[in-house]
């Protein structure tokens, strides 16, 4: 019964989140992708089934990360819930702990975020998974700041393969640090519960999608050549020529 009332809450709220989700579509700006996501949306298989045998093992991975995880996992996983630009320098050889000022950079992954959250709410709203510790109930998250939203796919996944594969385009001598970033920032929503391992993937997938996208958008263009000789000046690295608008 109780399993019941936790699904059946979870399914309100992707009702809610549903309808949420469609008037915040109609008032989100646009700078280096179009206001159409539909092609991406159809690039993504549907989840699995509830019942289903593979979300069955999803799940089992899920309780065996939760019986396994440590204070410090938790901690790290919690430091990893905000989507900031910032979680990314340490890979990018910056000091996390005293960073440079970078406002080119931060501005230019602002917009790159602004784009790309709708178009990972669209294909939500198309699959409106629920989250895993809707399904089972076994499960506790270490993070509370998701229990409005739906799972599939990983929104936090596609922002931190987008702004990884975007940094390593600047900074190509990073791209092996980037890219082990980009998984451990993907891997903590399985550490806290809040996303099966196919979330992940389907983020992961969709993100290399986007930055192929916007890489090839002349404002995008314009704005990251600024941003990328800021960048490599706080790191001492010689500039790249400027990318072709």
């Amino acid at each position: 019964m109780k399993h019941s009332r936790r699904y059946a809450a979870g399914v309100a709220i992707a009702l809610i989140v549903s309808g949420a989700a469609t008037f915040q579509l109609q008032r989100d700006s646009h700078h280096y992708l179009s206001a159409e996501s539909a092609d991406f949306v159809a690039r993504f298989n549907p989840p699995t089934a509830p019942g289903s045998a593979q979300t069955r093992r999803e799940l089992d991975e899920l309780l065996a990360l939760e019986h396994a995880r440590s204070a410090a996992d938790v901690a790290a996983a919690r430091a990893d819930r905000k989507t900031e630009i910032g979680r990314f320098y340490a890979a990018l050889g910056l000091d996390a702990k005293h960073p440079p000022d970078l406002p080119q950079l931060r501005g230019l992954m602002q917009r790159v975020e602004d784009d790309v959250r709708p178009y990972v709410r669209a294909a939500k709203m198309e699959f409106r998974r629920m989250r895993p510790y809707v399904i089972e109930q076994s499960l506790h998250p270490c993070i509370d700041d998701v229990r409005r939203d739906l799972s599939y796919p990983s929104g936090h996944a596609a922002y931190g393969y987008v702004m990884t594969d975007l940094l390593a385009d600047m900074v190509p001598e990073r791209r092996r640090e980037l890219r082990v970033r980009a998984d451990e920032f993907a891997r903590q929503r399985m550490v806290c519960g809040v996303h099966f391992r196919s979330d992940l993937e389907a983020g992961r997938q969709g993100a290399r999608w986007l930055a192929a996208v916007i890489a090839r958008s002349p404002d995008y263009r314009r704005d990251m050549n600024a941003a990328r000789a800021e960048l490599r000046a706080a790191l001492r690295l010689p500039p790249l020529a400027p990318t072709a608008r």
